[in-house]
């Protein structure tokens, strides 16, 4: 029983790991997020819900990008300045990048969350890369005295 779930947390892994490393030669091979044109910026996503939007860019190596508006929030609020109503709050480091901006008068949020690809790419390769190990020092190699019976 113990084997059976370990094997399946393993495929699952391998499953999960392939589709992180797909979206990071994604981010990397297809046009990059975002978009600039004469009628703005435009961000590619997938919308999952709502208030929950998906997007995958290049920069900084390749980032998933989650946010709750039209596009993700990624710098400072220059119209904001000096407007009490308004609070920014985040935080930045080590591949991550988190935001929250609160407007008290009419009660709207903004934030912006984004990871690194390479967190769930390393993350998900470790059980896989594991079972590969164990599987191949687990099989006993066929010498050629014993492979070569006439």
């Amino acid at each position: 029983m113990k084997n059976r779930l370990y094997k399946n947390c393993a495929y699952a892994s391998t499953v999960l790991f392939c589709g992180f490393a797909g979206l990071l030669a994604y981010a990397w091979l297809a046009t990059s997020n975002p978009r600039a044109d004469e009628s703005g910026i435009h961000w590619s996503s997938a919308s999952l819900g709502s208030n929950l939007h998906v997007a995958v860019t290049s920069n900084w190596g390749g980032i998933l990008v989650f946010f709750n508006r039209a596009m993700p929030y990624t710098g400072s609020v220059v119209s904001f300045t000096g407007d009490k109503s308004v609070t920014e709050r985040g935080w930045t480091g080590w591949g991550l990048y988190f935001r929250l901006i609160e407007h008290t008068e009419t009660n709207e949020t903004w934030w912006t969350f984004m990871i690194s690809l390479w967190y769930p790419v390393v993350i998900c390769g470790i059980l896989p890369a594991v079972f590969v190990v164990q599987r191949l020092r687990g099989t006993k190699p066929v010498t050629q005295s014993e492979g070569a019976k006439t």
